[in-house]
């Protein structure tokens, strides 16, 4: 394909950091083909200094971050596991990040830090022409860690955010209707 694709302005998603996806055929404002990259995407991102992300979890998808500016810690916690666990990231370094992996982006520096996702299978971040969001592969808590701990890792909203594999095939399928009519 004779295109270069090239990281454009961000906007800021429900975990609270800065995402500009650059290079993702599930997403409607990409203009690829929609079945060109089935088995991964690739998003830009900026965590902003003094700032951490809200705790998240995706339980579909595998994540690769990969810093390519800054430095940043990552707080974790496995599935089937109960100790979180902290790993530090520099320039040049990548982390992966399974399915129901609780996760939680730190930056503790007075310098943005700036990141590229690589996720597989692709991302799905989906709204209506009001640009709410109608489905997100990643559930955003709003309980901090020691919450989540003492409700032994359970929060509400990852029974009620509808973030089910049933949910992310039809926001494929709208996805791909879309696709195919603009």
């Amino acid at each position: 394909m004779n295109r270069i694709f090239s990281i454009k302005g961000s906007f800021r998603v429900p975990d609270g950091t800065l995402v500009s996806p650059f290079l993702n055929a599930k997403d409607s404002q990409s203009g690829l083909p929609f079945d060109l990259l089935d088995g991964f995407s690739i998003a830009a991102g900026e965590i902003e200094p003094r700032k951490e992300s809200k705790i998240h979890i995706m339980p579909h998808v595998t994540q690769v971050t990969f810093v390519r500016r800054g430095s940043i810690q990552i707080h974790m916690r496995d599935p089937g596991t109960e100790a979180k666990y902290e790993v530090p990231l520099q320039v040049d370094q990548a982390l992966i990040t399974r399915p129901g992996t609780f996760f939680q982006l730190d930056n503790k520096r007075n310098e943005s830090c700036h990141v590229l996702y690589i996720v597989s299978p692709a991302y799905i971040f989906l709204t209506d022409d009001a640009g709410n969001v109608i489905y997100d592969d990643a559930i955003v808590l709003e309980e901090s860690w020691s919450e989540l701990k003492a409700a032994g890792w359970e929060s509400p909203k990852m029974k009620t955010s509808g973030v089910t594999k049933e949910a992310r095939d039809m926001a494929i399928a709208r996805l791909a209707k879309k696709g195919d009519v603009g």
